[in-house]
């Protein structure tokens, strides 16, 4: 049987549940912009019953989104083989999806992912095939140092004996809204139907965009909510028998079980290593290049055609001329605004990695297909900044500086692998030959192409190195309050 269309443009109207913010965690609804700092921490399970005890005693802790945390955060995920090693039996654990239970480094997934090369799971520091098995993912948001050490203290003595750490803590900060290249972030997000408020997230809050640009059923992110498709977005369940599973509410999918996944969400978390410096050279060479061809473009205007976005974060589609030096507004489109690319090219990031309208032939088609496929970010960067010349000690270029990638999603594979395999990754993208995207796809050694169209001929830069090499990563499952305390609870 065919799936209902997605709501959208001319599509009926969904009715919404209200949305149990009080059972979500709070990454849900923030990025902590507020807290700047943050670790990363990647454990596994030494003791069962002791990761039990811990757990039940951190949940109540744990923060949600139905409020604002004003001191620290704190964020709790878990692996398929932390979920096993907690104690969830079989019969549960076989309703997680394939993605979660396979992880993210099978040789299926890495080809998806565009994990070759210097990106191979085998070199990864975390979370490929010859490191430890990580169970736990804990992170903890914070408005300074001082808070942030305090903070890690507690729950390191909190979980000793219980969980152990498996590698360094990973240290994020943000930088003002801005990534390692120089590019505003964070700024196109998909918004929750049936919200209760608008919040600002790793940036401040720019203009509202209009709905139809923006707007998604909450099931594309919050499990057990319509998704576009107007289906509860499933996630795993377990056996109706107990005190613990009574408290989570039925699965209309699975009669006569409970729905663990309700309020939950899946999370990718990826270690991005961005090679700035390469990346400010090729600008360099490039703009040189189309200088000698006599069809200038400055390192700004190269970077700027790669990224999609000015540095400020505003859009070539609604500023072509150049940087107005603030973000503007999200209200743009591609079919009536730039169809040919000569404004945004049609292999830049931004419009790869969300297409909203391009279509020629049906751009409200072509909507409704982008909308299905969106994730709501919660990454920010990791190391100094590179500035030149160096003020401190570490802002060298051989330092390593990159992104913590997070994202949220319900459906690893129609969302998350589905924007990096089909739209980023994709050579043939638009029409395209044999071109990935330029900022943080996976070239080739001998470097790749981008096209940058215009009249009367385009231009085509070609020795695009790779800027971004994946160091780690993991699949996780990040459970709602309730779902918490059921995992606590297991043997009781």
């Amino acid at each position: 049987m065919a799936r209902p269309t997605l709501n959208g443009p001319g599509g009926r109207s969904t009715s919404v549940p209200p949305l149990d913010t009080a059972d979500m965690q709070g990454l849900v609804s923030r990025a902590y912009g507020h807290l700047p700092l943050a670790r990363y921490l990647l454990c596994e399970v030494a003791d069962a019953a002791a990761a039990r005890g811990w757990l039940g005693s951190v949940a109540p802790g744990v923060s949600t989104a139905a409020r604002r945390d004003e001191g620290c955060g704190l964020v709790v995920a878990f692996t398929y083989a932390g979920l096993a090693a907690l104690g969830l039996d079989h019969d549960a654990l076989a309703t997680f999806p394939r993605p979660l239970q396979e992880g993210m480094v099978t040789p299926h997934r890495s080809r998806i992912l565009g994990d070759d090369g210097p990106s191979d799971p085998a070199l990864w520091r975390w979370g490929g095939p010859g490191t430890p098995v990580i169970h736990v993912l804990l992170v903890i948001y914070a408005p300074d140092e001082a808070e942030v050490e305090r903070e890690l203290g507690d729950r390191r003595a909190a979980f000793a004996g219980a969980l152990a750490e498996i590698a360094p803590p990973i240290e994020g900060i943000l930088q003002g809204g801005v990534e390692h290249f120089g590019f505003a972030d964070g700024l196109s997000q998909p918004v929750l139907k049936g919200w209760p408020r608008r919040t600002a997230s790793v940036r401040p809050a720019a203009p509202p965009p209009p709905m139809k640009w923006e707007e998604v059923n909450p099931g594309e992110v919050v499990l057990g909510y319509p998704d576009n498709y107007d289906k509860p977005a499933q996630g795993p369940t377990v056996g109706g028998k107990g005190t613990a599973a009574a408290a989570l509410p039925p699965a209309p999918w699975a009669p006569g079980r409970r729905h663990l996944g309700q309020n939950g969400t899946f999370l990718v978390f990826r270690q991005l290593a961005q090679d700035v410096g390469a990346f400010r050279r090729h600008l360099d060479e490039a703009s040189a290049t189309t200088a000698a061809r006599g069809t200038p473009l400055s390192p700004q205007e190269v970077g700027a055609k790669m990224v999609g976005r000015w540095p400020s974060g505003a859009s070539l589609v609604m500023f072509p001329g150049g940087d107005p030096g603030g973000a503007g507004t999200n209200d743009f489109g591609y079919h009536e605004q730039d169809q040919t690319g000569f404004r945004c090219p049609l292999g830049a990031h931004v419009r790869r990695s969300n297409p909203r309208d391009s279509s020629a032939e049906s751009p409200a088609k072509s909507l409704i297909s982008s909308k299905n496929h969106r994730v709501l970010r919660r990454g920010r960067p990791y190391g100094l900044p590179l500035v030149d010349p160096p003020t401190q000690p570490g802002e060298e270029e051989s330092a390593e500086r990159g992104l913590l990638f997070l994202c949220l999603n319900s459906d690893f594979e129609r969302q998350f692998e589905f924007v990096q395999h089909t739209w980023l990754d994709n050579g043939f993208f638009a029409g395209l030959c044999n071109e990935v995207d330029p900022l943080v796809g996976p070239q080739p050694e001998s470097g790749g192409g981008f096209t940058v169209p215009d009249t009367p001929v385009r231009r085509r830069l070609t020795g695009v190195p790779r800027f971004v090499t994946t160091v780690g990563g993991a699949y996780f499952f990040l459970p709602g309050i309730r779902a918490l305390e059921y995992l606590a609870a297991l043997g009781a």
